[in-house]
């Protein structure tokens, strides 16, 4: 049985390299970056690729966001001080003994969980 795996995330984005600029400076998704003629299209490490279109993102994103996995709480503790003094606008925060997560806006209004999970540390 093939087991199909996630390779790509596409968004809608009013402005494609502002929002390069968020992913990459602001939420450090790091990768290859290749331009395309609808906006940009990082390819991660691990061979997923994230595509910023040019478009109009939806109304009321509801419940989806777009999440990345640090090393560990602290590193979460210190990405959210970072992301506070570049006045990112948060919107949820837990911390706790078994999981560190917080969300912020994208510049286009999408949520972005920068999150450690001890359950799923390891994998």
């Amino acid at each position: 049985m093939v087991v199909p795996r996630l390779n790509h995330v596409a968004l809608a984005v009013r402005d494609p390299a502002r929002s390069l600029r968020f992913y990459r400076d602001q939420i450090g998704v790091e990768g290859a970056v290749r331009e395309e003629s609808y906006g940009f299209v990082i390819t991660t490490p691990e061979g997923v690729t994230f595509t910023l279109f040019q478009g109009e993102p939806p109304n009321g994103h509801g419940a989806f966001h777009v999440g990345v996995g640090l090393s560990d709480g602290e590193a979460v503790r210190v990405k959210r001080r970072e992301l506070r003094a570049a006045a990112v606008p948060e919107i949820e925060w837990w911390d706790e003994e078994d999981y560190v997560s917080m969300k912020v806006r994208d510049p286009d209004g999408y949520a972005v969980e920068v999150g450690w999970d001890e359950k799923h540390a390891s994998a």
